[in-house]
């Protein structure tokens, strides 16, 4: 049982930005202006062009390396927002972006939806992705060394229609090898008791924040 509101409707909203905001939609998660930077970024592998974006623009780039494997940027030379950059490093490369945190981002493949068709509101999914988000908290809280705390967390799953995480990944490591075993097991025993809501987008994006000062388990009763 989960209890503390705040929390819990703090990491559903983390969901639902990573899971549905539309790529590259940067301007959805701030209201300020960014600051325009200089990049110098040549066409090359897409995976190194990703660490010269990374360490030009401060974002924290989140992706499975088999999803930039073969693929080349386009050259970035100039001035221009992270957002901006970000979009001209990706032409061709049928990959887009989708925020996952304030300086954060996920790669995912190009999707369009089926024409004739639109994405029904967000809000649709809320409630389901709380109850992801707290089964999810519940099974790694449960070891001690799956606890969410003092390192970020952020992974990627699906979830078939009986409700079972399946294919679950990190999309970082954790710095320990043992423990990313760990965390990706306890991520494919979650099982949520129902299916997800029809159309609702997948893979689930989950990124959970350091807390150095705090224990985000202390809101999870067994």
């Amino acid at each position: 049982m989960v209890r503390g509101p705040r929390r819990v409707l703090a990491m559903v909203m983390t969901v639902i930005a990573a899971v549905l905001m539309p790529a590259g939609s940067g301007h959805a998660r701030t209201g300020e202006a960014e600051p325009a930077l200089v990049f110098d970024i040549p066409s090359q592998p897409l995976e190194a062009a990703l660490e010269a974006y990374g360490a030009a623009s401060r974002m924290q780039v989140l992706y499975e390396t088999a999803l930039t494997a073969g693929r080349h940027s386009a050259a970035v030379h100039g001035t221009f927002t992270p957002e901006m950059a970000l979009r001209r490093l990706l032409l061709g490369t049928g990959l887009v972006f989708s925020f996952t945190g304030e300086r954060a981002f996920t790669l995912v493949p190009t999707a369009l939806p089926a024409a004739g068709t639109s994405s029904p509101p967000a809000t649709i999914y809320q409630p389901f992705l709380g109850r992801v988000q707290a089964s999810v908290m519940a099974a790694l809280c449960r070891r001690g060394d799956t606890r969410p705390g003092a390192s970020r967390l952020a992974f990627q799953f699906w979830i078939d229609p009986a409700g079972e995480l399946r294919a679950p990944r990190l999309l970082a490591s954790t710095g320990e090898v043992a423990r990313d075993a760990a965390v990706t097991a306890a991520l494919g025993q979650v099982s949520l008791g129902r299916s997800p809501p029809v159309g609702m987008p997948q893979p689930v994006t989950m990124v959970l924040k350091a807390e150095p000062s705090g224990d985000p388990c202390m809101a999870i009763r067994p």
